[in-house]
C-alpha cells in the first residue's frame, strides 16, 4: 500500500485494537511483540493497484477496502471486500511468490491498517508453524469466497443478482445510495446492463433512479425477480 503518508508506530490502543480483530496475533508471540507499522487512509483512496510490487504484510485495524480487477477500458469487477479481522489473499499469495500486485485496492471507508516488511513476513513463514498455518487457511477461507463470487456470476442472472443487491442494500426509507458504475462493479457487469434493468424497472414503477440514488417504490416486485 501507499507509503507517502507519515507511518507511525501502532499505539498501545491500536494494539488493543488489533488484537481484538486478529486473537491470532495474541496466540503468537512473534506478532504479539512485534513493532508494528501504522498507516492511515481515507476513503476513496488507492492503496495498492497493478504493478507495484507487494512488499509489505498488512493487517486491517480499522475501516474497509475493496479489491478489484480492472481492464484497460476502467471497467471494475470486485473480487472481495477486506474488513477487519480478514487477511487480503492477494496481497498474501504475492508475497509468498514474490510478484507484483495485479489487481487494484480502494478504500471504502476511512480506516488505518499496521505493517511489516517482507522479510519479516519470510521469516515468520520459515519459522513459526503456527503462523504458516494461519496464511494457508486464510488464503483457503478467502479462495473459496472468490470461487463463490464467480459461481455467482456464472450462474445467477445479472437482473436476479441487481435485485437482491438492491433489496439487500437498501436502507430504513428505501433507498440504496450508489452510483450506477458502482452497481456495476459490484455485481461484475457492464455499466450499461445496470442502466437498462434500472430504466425498465423505473418504467414498471418498481424504483426511482436519481443522482448516486435508488429509491425502491415496489419491494415485492424485485424480491420476485431476485429469487
Amino acid at each position: 500500500m501507499s507509503a507517502t503518508k507519515k507511518e507511525l508506530e501502532l499505539k498501545m490502543a491500536d494494539q488493543s485494537t488489533l488484537s481484538n480483530v486478529f486473537p491470532e496475533i495474541a496466540e503468537m508471540q512473534e506478532l504479539s511483540s512485534f513493532t508494528w507499522r501504522k498507516q492511515s487512509f481515507y476513503k476513496g483512496e488507492v492503496l495498492f493497484k497493478p504493478g507495484q510490487p507487494c512488499n509489505r504484510f498488512m493487517l486491517l485495524g480499522k475501516g474497509v477496502v475493496r479489491v478489484e480487477l480492472q481492464n484497460k477500458q476502467s471497467r471494475s469487477m470486485l473480487l472481495y471486500r477486506i474488513n477487519p479481522g480478514q487477511l487480503c489473499i492477494h496481497s498474501l499469495i504475492n508475497l509468498i511468490n514474490d510478484e507484483d500486485y495485479s489487481f487494484i485496492a480502494t478504500a471504502d471507508t476511512d480506516g488505518w491498517f499496521c505493517w511489516a516488511d517482507k522479510q519479516q513476513f519470510n521469516e515468520w513463514m520459515g519459522t513459526s508453524s503456527h503462523f504458516h498455518q494461519w496464511i494457508l487457511n486464510n488464503i483457503g477461507t478467502r479462495f473459496k469466497q472468490v470461487v463463490d463470487r464467480f459461481a455467482q456470476h456464472a450462474f445467477i442472472p445479472v437482473d436476479a443478482r441487481l435485485a437482491g443487491f438492491l433489496i439487500e442494500k437498501m436502507g430504513a426509507e428505501q433507498i440504496v445510495k450508489i452510483k450506477q458504475s458502482e452497481l456495476a462493479a459490484e455485481l461484475g457487469t457492464a455499466r450499461e446492463i445496470v442502466s437498462r434493468y434500472l430504466s425498465r424497472w423505473q418504467k414498471q414503477g418498481m424504483l426511482e433512479t436519481g443522482r448516486g440514488a435508488i429509491k425502491i417504490i415496489d419491494i415485492e416486485a424485485l424480491v420476485d425477480i431476485a429469487v
